[in-house]
C-alpha cells in the first residue's frame, strides 16, 4: 500500500522553507511505500483541503498529521507505523 504525505506551504515562509527541506528528504530517502507532494497554496489551481487553515501543514493520507514542523525521527516513525482505516 503506497501511503501519501502531502506537505502544504506559501512563500516566503521560514517553517516552510524547513517542511520543504524535511519532506524532500523524506522523499528520497528509502520511503518506497511512500509518495511526498509539497503544495505551493500561492500557486493558481492549488486546493486547499479543509484540515489546512495555516502552514505548513502536513496531511498523510488525506488526514491531519501536523500542524507545524514536526521532528523528523515522529515523522518517519508516523509514516512506518500509521495506518488508514
Amino acid at each position: 500500500m503506497v501511503r501519501h504525505l502531502e506537505v502544504f506551504v506559501l512563500p516566503n515562509c521560514l517553517a516552510c522553507d524547513t517542511a520543504v527541506r524535511l519532506a524532500r528528504q523524506v522523499g528520497t530517502m528509502n520511503m518506497d511505500r511512500v509518495r511526498v507532494r509539497i503544495i505551493d497554496l500561492s500557486v493558481a489551481g492549488a486546493v486547499k483541503p479543509a484540515a489546512v487553515f495555516a502552514v505548513p501543514t502536513y496531511l498523510l493520507d488525506g488526514r491531519l498529521l501536523s500542524l507545524g514542523n514536526p521532528d523528523e525521527e515522529w515523522l518517519l516513525n508516523q509514516l512506518a507505523t500509521t495506518r488508514t482505516a
